[in-house]
């Protein structure tokens, strides 16, 4: 197989999701071409490419025609009968329906296009590397290269992290590294998290120096300090390896020292992107996993915030639709839900996916696509640091920052006792109902390390057909998922069905 370079290579798969039937999938440009050099040549260029980087990374994870609506369904925290954007394929029941991973198959864009966002993030991060590093300078004497850098850096580490998070492999290049473009090149996993969480560390680093991120950056109200995106530089870190487990025994193995020295050093406020009215920063699977008509709340959820309703509607035509909850122990099923006494889903693509209540929160943000909108919330920092001192036997610590929270504040809920089991669960209620729709697959991550996911439900994606196409294999291509693969590691063989509702440590 012929040699890539980082940057053929990662345009090489970007390429595949904008050339036409008619057009040469080798046809791309290269580090020698005039036009690509000149793009880099300049400081302000360079740093007007960085300063588009994060709405890149943005876009693969919260646009309808990425991973987040499918992912959301399969975690059961929300439900969606629709075939858009691949949730009927991921929440039907029983989980029997492998991902689909043809060149055929018409929800195939789906992981493509996230993958393909994440990769061009980070072929432009390393560029803008590669041009500093090279020698240009943005500012009088090079006065703003920290700042590009650390945001190039930045990039790289959650481009990777997000990577590592959906998909079951992956190829790790920068503005250093290179590979062969075939399958056997690439890292599970667990290294792309690592490679991720160095990348993050340099961030770090280099935001030691004092800089300020135009707010235009990052979608942001006001701008950042560099102090302020060291803070969410950790908190990313964290999430990384809190999010990565693909199970219990992958659970017991992360470092939850590091996860809290990351956690504790991470936002102390919401990371806030402003919606702009759906042009360049729109949240738009979050719109569509709450819209009527669309995404409503999983009876799993549902049955969090009041036990007396029902954690699963039966697929048959005469399960009861539910009444309205009168004394729920989470009060947020009264202010951030909205009981519906009626189910526009199509039947006969069954009635688990029936529901009897939606989400409200973010109603007013939707009418036009304006406003703010949690990319992190400081109350999911707080439970990463949380969930790291209950896994490093600080319960008290743990069951301190939980009563002081979201559970608390805003659910009126009893506090949590100081022991693992209840910690955890509490920890599991909040990701389920306080952090609703923000951050990509945040659910699925969640149900995963604690082998919640539905028997048959993949674990993770397989590298998209359109880039195993690139690789000259032939399908069929691999895949995950259905019952009769449930082997815990690449497809659920556990489940919440599987058990009354109890999460073991």
């Amino acid at each position: 197989m012929k040699k890539v370079t980082q940057f053929l290579f990662l345009v090489l798969l970007l390429s595949a999701a904008m050339v036409s039937c008619k057009k040469d999938l080798l046809d791309v440009p290269n580090e020698n071409d005039p036009d690509f050099l000149k793009v880099y040549a300049k400081g302000e260029d360079v740093q007007n490419v960085a300063a588009g980087l994060f709405n890149t990374v943005y876009a693969g994870e919260h646009s309808y025609s990425g991973v987040q609506m499918m992912l959301g369904v399969a975690a059961d925290n929300v439900t969606c009968s629709h075939g858009n954007a691949g949730m009927w394929h991921m929440s039907s029941e029983p989980r029997d329906l492998a991902w689909d991973n043809s060149p055929s198959y018409s929800n195939r864009s789906q992981t493509k296009y996230s993958y393909d966002k994440f990769y061009s993030a980070v072929s432009t991060a390393s560029n803008v590397i590669k041009a500093i590093d090279g020698g240009v300078e943005i500012g009088d004497g090079g006065v703003d290269n920290d700042r590009a850098l650390a945001v190039a850096r930045f990039i790289q580490g959650i481009s990777y992290g997000n990577l590592a998070l959906v998909y079951d492999r992956v190829h790790i290049v920068d503005e250093t590294k290179t590979v062969d473009g075939v399958l056997e090149t690439s890292s599970s996993y667990k290294d792309a998290a690592a490679a991720a969480l160095e990348y993050l560390d340099k961030a770090i680093v280099l935001a030691n120096t004092s800089f300020t991120i135009p707010a235009s950056w990052f979608g942001a109200s006001t701008d950042i300090s560099s102090a302020e995106f060291k803070k969410m530089c950790n908190t990313a870190a964290a999430r990384i390896l809190s999010y990565n487990p693909r199970n219990k025994i992958d659970l017991a193995a992360v470092d939850w020292a590091k996860v809290k020295t990351y956690a504790d050093a991470g936002i102390t406020t919401d990371w806030i992107v402003v919606n702009d009215g759906y042009t360049a920063w729109y949240d738009e699977a979050g719109d569509y996993l709450t819209y009527p008509g669309w995404g409503k709340t999983d009876m799993y959820v549902v049955n969090m915030m009041d036990p007396t309703q029902p954690q699963h509607w039966d697929n048959v035509a005469s399960f009861p639709h539910p009444p309205a909850s009168t004394n729920p122990i989470d009060g947020r099923l009264n202010t951030d839900f909205e009981f519906t006494a009626s189910n526009s889903f199509r039947p006969d693509r069954g009635y688990f996916n029936f529901s009897n209540y939606r989400n409200t929160r973010y109603d007013a943000l939707y009418v036009a696509g304006i406003g703010n909108k949690a990319e992190v919330m400081k109350a999911e920092n707080d439970l990463l640091k949380a969930e790291a001192r209950a896994y490093t036997g600080d319960l008290t610590g743990a069951a301190a920052l939980i009563n002081a929270g979201t559970r608390v504040t805003r659910g009126g809920m009893a506090p949590v006792a100081a022991n693992l089991a209840d910690i955890v669960k509490a920890i599991h209620h909040e990701r389920h109902v306080e952090l609703y729709t923000t951050g990509m697959g945040l659910q699925f991550f969640e149900m995963r390390k604690l082998n919640l996911l539905q028997k048959g439900t993949p674990l993770h994606m397989p590298i998209p057909a359109a880039i195993l196409e690139l690789f000259l294999l032939q399908p069929p291509f691999y895949t995950f998922g259905t019952v009769a693969k449930a082997d815990g590691t690449g497809t659920s063989n556990a489940g919440w069905r599987s058990f009354l509702y109890y999460i073991t440590i």
